[in-house]
């Protein structure tokens, strides 16, 4: 996996930008407030088909312009594609794969693959399960698309049961068809939440001992709505919960029940890290649950995403910079930081200077 050009138009503080990247290292520098961070937000949009920083695509259009485009050359299992994203402050997104308009937007998803690294990370441990449920959709949405699509009609289905339960007249039967839906969908997404967090609990208590070199136990715990065994069931105890709530659905007049509720549990020694660990701690975590991601991709891809590192070597000590450092190697990385450090020294590295959104030869 490999980026290999991305331009920039009207992006960010960017009016045009055109910036080749080398197949290892590529470390961009410069004073906060320049634009290293917004080339690192394009990259992971051709991942996530989200920003990782605002939830509106109109916030990432330059001032004063009405559309901003943003293309990119990349490599995937030695195949080449193109693709563009052209986002607009009163029109839906446009995207294109090798200069043919995509039907969906999951006709990108999954034909790049990217693990991001940046400070807002640390709101999954620190924030609201709503976070949690980001990063996991995120996560599986990039490499399974039916993942994506699933999500997006459980959202549907969500928003018109809910117009249903604000309606107090003749609703009941309509409340059951929902209610059928909605365990149909949730039971897909159960399986895949399910399958991805199995991979990751498998992995992360190796990467805790290797990173840290301690003893300590760490754990990552999904906690589904209804315990899983197998999609067929799971509808069948989701289905068996709903009735069980209808009546204080109907009064709450919302949905109260679903993978929409659900919450993913860090440990360290059987204590919640959100509650008891020191933040060094929690940042450890955070690190330790990204590259077990970068592993589950290349578990099932057949090859390592691009690892997007935005200002995140600063947040770690000695012994994880250290360590993260040698976990890089035979991979694409993209860092941003304020200044050159010890890679300006690195045979593997091209360094970029970006000064007020241009490529600076400093």
């Amino acid at each position: 996996m490999l980026v290999k050009k991305i331009k920039l138009e009207n992006f960010r503080n960017y009016e045009g930008l055109e910036l080749e990247f080398s197949p290892e290292i590529n470390y961009i520098y410069g004073n906060n407030g320049q634009g290293k961070t917004n080339i690192v937000e394009a990259v992971y949009m051709f991942a996530s088909l989200k920003s990782h920083r605002v939830n509106h695509d109109f916030e990432m259009i330059k001032d004063g312009c009405e559309f901003a485009r943003l293309e990119m050359d990349f490599e995937n299992k030695d195949r080449d594609f193109n693709a563009s994203i052209v986002l607009s402050k009163n029109q839906n997104r446009k995207i294109r794969v090798n200069d043919i308009k995509t039907a969906r937007n999951s006709d990108l998803i999954g034909k790049f693959n990217a693990v991001l690294f940046s400070p807002e990370d640390f709101s999954v441990i620190k924030e609201g399960p709503s976070e949690r449920r980001r990063f996991t959709d995120i996560a599986i949405s990039q490499i399974k698309p039916n993942y994506f699509n699933c999500l997006l009609k459980y959202k549907e289905i969500i928003k018109q049961k809910n117009l249903i339960l604000k309606d107090t007249s003749g609703f009941s039967a309509m409340l059951d068809i929902y209610n059928e839906n909605l365990a149909e969908v949730a039971a897909d997404i159960i399986y895949y939440r399910y399958k991805f967090y199995k991979f990751i609990s498998e992995n992360v208590g190796l990467l805790h001992k290797q990173v840290t070199l301690t003893k300590d136990k760490f754990e990552i715990i999904y906690e589904p709505c209804v315990p899983y065994t197998d999609r067929k069931n799971v509808k069948k105890e989701i289905l068996k919960k709903l009735e069980r709530i209808r009546e204080k659905e109907m009064l709450e007049r919302t949905s109260i029940f679903g993978p929409h509720r659900e919450d993913v549990s860090f440990f360290i020694n059987g204590k919640k890290i959100k509650e008891y660990a020191s933040q060094g701690q929690q940042r450890t975590a955070i690190l330790i649950l990204k590259l077990a991601q970068a592993e589950y991709i290349k578990e099932k891809v057949g090859e390592y995403p691009v690892l997007l590192l935005d200002d995140i070597l600063s947040e770690l000590d000695a012994d994880r910079r250290r360590y993260f450092l040698s976990e890089i190697r035979n991979k694409q990385v993209i860092i941003t930081s304020t200044d050159k450090g010890s890679f300006g020294r690195r045979k593997d590295t091209k360094l970029i200077h970006i000064d007020n959104a241009k490529v600076s030869d400093i």
